[in-house]
């Protein structure tokens, strides 16, 4: 399989940046859905609906309705060493202490799934094959669209609407390099064999699979200071403890960093926190705020805990970030959401608003999401983070350990000559910086230094 070479970007990313067939409507509606997610700005910083208890974490075995992905699949089930029977610390034998952090610091790889569609398809199919379930995601004829400026620098935030025999499917944003992906099938187009798309009065037609290039008459780029929202969506149950402590660790440096960069970026950032059902809370949202001294402060208060069973509230947690926090002009400010976690959603149980949904609205809105896969990720949770990447143009990062391996499933595509490790600070700096350079046309800030590889703390 051929796979350009990803960039890294390690666990620290929290805090680096710290500085199926469907329908959708022009508002950003999700498949199935019949209202649009709205945005509910916050009127200041802090916890949007109050701070949450960060102990008393249930930690029981799954209840009705509740999904235990240890059971979902024995194809690739993953050793013992790495599955979590119970999280957080409930009761009962055989409970698996999460892995501790290696004194050197994490260390991780990256992937880009849209540099090798096919390769992703394939993997997908053969996922499904072994019984693994996801929230179906088709990306089969992917047309990659990019939006470029008079000056030929990219336009980030154009609108680009797309339709199927004249009726309009979708309307997406660009992501800082000027970039949409049009997944026919998760805009019920599967069968088009011909896309209109359209931004900025320009206009083109656009067969599946195909790559296309609008023109547009104002000036792409940006000569001022970039608006830059982050939001960190972190599981916080009892397995990643020492992931959100070593992401405590790093703020500092990578803040500095990220601010100090030439393009002297007005950053914000926030938090969204998820656990599980019967935990003390299941999702908690810090507003986006200017304050790196507030943030730090109330990121420096979380706590591990809860999580009865493997997979996590992830839909809840994913559909809150996008909406909870005050998100600013999504035509004017780069926009990113860091997930940090080790475990796929509950698949099994009916919610709100599916992961699917909010892949559509975050595309929809030029939100990028870049899923760290923490030391206990297996097979699921690997291919829904994927899937959630490729979808707005993210890289898939995973903790890496050297020799040791990845934190990526058993029946993984990805081999260790597919990705390099970097330390995260250079890793996470680095990500924010390409993100930024695409506006500027400067090239992104290098790697300031390298780590000797660490060994995998689950000892393999």
């Amino acid at each position: 399989m051929t796979r350009t070479r990803g960039l890294f970007i390690g666990t620290a990313l929290a805090l680096a940046a710290c500085g199926g067939t469907a329908t959708s409507d022009t508002n950003g509606t999700g498949p199935g859905s019949t209202t649009p997610p709205a945005t509910t700005p916050a009127t200041g910083d802090g916890w949007v609906d109050g701070e949450p208890s960060f102990s008393g974490g249930d930690g029981s075995a799954p209840g009705d309705g509740e999904y235990d992905s240890t059971e979902a699949y024995s194809a690739t089930d993953a050793p013992a060493a790495d599955m979590e029977t119970s999280k957080g610390g409930g009761a009962g034998g055989g409970v698996v202490e999460p892995a501790p952090v290696p004194e050197q610091g994490l260390r991780a790889g990256s992937i880009d799934d849209n540099d090798d569609l096919t390769g992703f398809v394939d993997y997908l199919d053969r996922i499904t094959s072994l019984g693994i379930e996801t929230r179906g995601i088709d990306p089969t004829g992917r047309i990659l669209v990019e939006v470029r400026g008079a000056n030929g620098l990219p336009i980030d935030g154009a609108e680009v609407t797309v339709e199927a025999g004249g009726t309009r499917v979708a309307t997406l944003r660009t992501t800082a390099d000027g970039t949409v992906r049009v997944l026919p099938a998760l805009y019920g187009a599967a069968d088009a064999t011909e896309l209109t798309i359209t931004s900025g009065g320009s206009s083109t037609t656009a067969a599946p699979g195909s790559t296309v290039r609008l023109d547009v008459a104002e000036p792409g780029g940006t000569s001022g200071p970039i608006d830059l929202d982050i939001v960190f969506l972190l599981d916080a149950t009892g397995s990643m403890g020492d992931e959100i402590d070593q992401l405590k660790t790093t703020i500092d440096s990578i803040a500095t960093r990220i601010g100090s960069l030439e393009s002297a970026p007005r950053a914000r950032f926030g938090m969204t926190l998820y656990r599980d059902l019967e935990d003390s809370f299941v999702t908690a949202t810090y507003d986006l705020t200017s304050d790196l001294g507030a943030f730090r402060a109330e990121l420096d208060k979380v706590r591990a805990d809860g999580g009865g069973d493997y997979a996590e509230a992830l839909d809840e947690g994913l559909a809150e970030a996008l909406t909870k926090p005050s998100w600013g002009d999504p035509a004017t400010t780069v926009q990113l959401v860091f997930l940090v976690a080790d475990a796929p959603p509950q698949i099994a149980r009916q919610v709100d608003v599916p992961y699917v949904d909010s892949i559509v609205d975050a595309a929809g809105r030029g939100i990028k999401i870049f899923p760290v896969a923490s030391s206990e990720s297996d097979d699921q949770a690997e291919a829904v983070f994927r899937q959630m990447a490729m979808a707005t143009g993210a890289r898939f990062v995973f903790l890496a350990y050297g020799a040791g391996g990845a934190a990526t499933g058993g029946s993984t595509d990805i081999d260790s000559t597919d990705y390099e490790e970097l330390a995260l600070d250079d890793l996470v700096v680095r990500l924010v910086s390409e993100e930024l350079a695409a506006l500027t046309g400067d090239e992104p800030t290098p790697p300031s230094t390298t780590q000797p590889p660490v060994t995998n703390p689950n000892g393999q």
